[in-house]
């Protein structure tokens, strides 16, 4: 609901960065609180749209969301169980995960790897159609190696499903929220 008042809440991005924005929020007064228990979401990305930094939008948005379950993890707010986020790459957004993708999104993808590796339930998928069409194979991606094996050095893997609208028609029956991400 609506406060009576508004308050100085977190925001993502306090949570996320807060060398950057700080550890409180001082800026925004906050109408509507939000207090997540559950996330399991999908990040559809299909276009290769940045912000004005050069940023992957979906990329950023799923890193955020991934900080701040993370804060509701440490805090105990919600159980680790109750979250799974899904980033999935296809479409033009599918350069960002080969060996010739840019700064910017790899740095990304991984502090998201670095989010999985401390225990949040967070992952990078790329379509196989997609692959197929733009003629890659594993060894092009950047956590893989040039045999197609999953690239240790990587510090995370992006996995492949069998093509992207199936498997985010298969999350959505199963309780996921889909966010465009184009």
């Amino acid at each position: 609901g609506v406060l009576a008042q508004c308050q100085y809440l977190p925001l993502a991005t306090n949570f996320a960065m807060p060398q950057r924005f700080g550890a409180k929020n001082t800026s925004v007064c906050v109408d509507i609180p939000v207090k997540l228990k559950k996330a399991k979401i999908i990040f559809n990305m299909d276009t290769d749209s940045v912000d004005g930094n050069g940023n992957a939008n979906g990329l950023k948005h799923m890193f955020l969301m991934g900080k701040v379950m993370q804060e509701g993890i440490k805090r105990g707010v919600i159980k680790p169980q109750d979250v799974s986020i899904i980033g999935i790459m296809h479409g033009s957004a599918l350069k960002w995960a080969t060996k010739a993708g840019s700064e910017p999104q790899r740095k990304f993808m991984n502090a998201i790897f670095k989010l999985k590796r401390e225990g949040v339930n967070i992952q990078l998928e790329t379509c196989a159609v997609s692959m197929n069409g733009a003629g890659l194979t594993k060894k092009d991606l950047f956590t893989y190696d040039a045999e197609g094996n999953p690239d240790p050095k990587a510090g995370g893997r992006i996995y492949v499903n069998q093509g992207a609208f199936g498997r985010e028609l298969y999350l959505q029956q199963h309780g996921y929220a889909y966010a465009e991400e184009g």
